[in-house]
């Protein structure tokens, strides 16, 4: 069933409706970052959802949180790495700013996963563009946590270690490439 507003690449868009030639020739590569994506993808949205749409950490929560945190500290004190508390303290700032602004923090990322997933589906429909939907996606949930904290508030080995995860999943989709079209 085709609707005459929509050209019809856009009307292909939302159908399940794929030329065979095309299904046969997808990359068993591509369809496995797909899954895997889809499957993480999906499991954060439905918690940024849920934290987006009303729920909040009681104080039970955050004190509990508060302890874990004085936890890691005590076993650094243990180990005598007392040289790492300042990256204990800087995650305890995050998480404090995070359940501050817990709903809107939870909307961004929502939006972040959304634009995520509108890049995988177009990756696996061969469109070059959910490529770049996918890199925003990546780089939106690296910087996500600068919005509401202050630069020097975020451990730098956070943002190192988001950036070579990110990275080594947009360089797995960059693997398929070739088989995507403008």
């Amino acid at each position: 069933m085709t609707d005459s507003n929509f050209p019809e690449e856009q009307q292909n868009f939302f159908t399940d409706e794929q030329d065979p030639q095309t299904v046969s020739k997808r990359p068993v590569f591509l369809l496995v970052l797909v899954i895997l994506s889809s499957i993480n993808i999906g499991i954060s949205t439905l918690g940024a959802l849920s934290g987006m749409l009303g729920y909040k950490p009681d104080k039970d929560m955050i004190k509990k949180e508060m302890l874990e945190f004085a936890n890691m500290r005590e076993q650094l004190e243990k180990g005598n790495a007392e040289d790492f508390i300042y990256i204990i303290d800087q995650m305890e700032g995050v998480a404090l700013n995070m359940f501050k602004h817990f709903q809107l923090y939870n909307s961004f990322q929502f939006l972040f996963l959304v634009l995520g997933l509108a890049g995988v589906i177009l990756m696996y429909r061969a469109k070059k563009l959910g490529f770049h939907f996918y890199i925003l996606y990546t780089l939106g949930l690296v910087v996500l946590p600068y919005f509401f904290n202050p630069i020097t508030g975020i451990p730098t080995i956070l943002t190192i270690v988001g950036i070579i995860f990110g990275g080594i999943w947009v360089f797995m989709y960059s693997r398929n490439l070739h088989w995507l079209k403008d």
